[in-house]
């Protein structure tokens, strides 16, 4: 049986790539486009916004299917009970980094003057 530490580990494996987290604070308001994603995301590329997309699906955290309202067939992804269910530690973790990011940004500029 794992310890505490490395489920915690695996979990947090989950949400640590770049564009993850804004993935899904995107599908927070509901399902998007492919399209629709790509434009709110500044900057991902094709291939890492497709990539997260994927691992989000593989691990439960996206469900991805055609809208029925397109003529087009367009694909919608949207998040699952899982993924809406990360949002609380997601508004934690936002809320913590934004009380504390000026302490931590503090300590790397203190921990650069010394070790430079």
């Amino acid at each position: 049986m794992a310890n505490r530490w490395e489920v915690s580990h695996r979990v947090i494996g989950l949400i640590d790539g770049r564009w993850t987290l804004a993935l899904l604070a995107e599908l927070q308001a509901g399902g998007r486009r492919y399209q629709e994603l790509d434009d709110a995301l500044d900057g991902v590329s094709h291939k890492v916004l497709t990539g997260t997309l994927r691992r989000a699906e593989r691990d439960g955290l996206v469900a991805r299917h055609l809208d029925p309202s397109r003529i087009d067939t367009a694909t919608l992804y949207e998040l699952t009970d899982l993924g809406r269910s990360i949002d609380d530690i997601l508004t934690t973790l936002e809320r913590w980094s934004q009380a504390n990011w000026h302490n931590v940004n503090a300590a790397r500029q203190h921990w650069e003057s010394r070790h430079g």
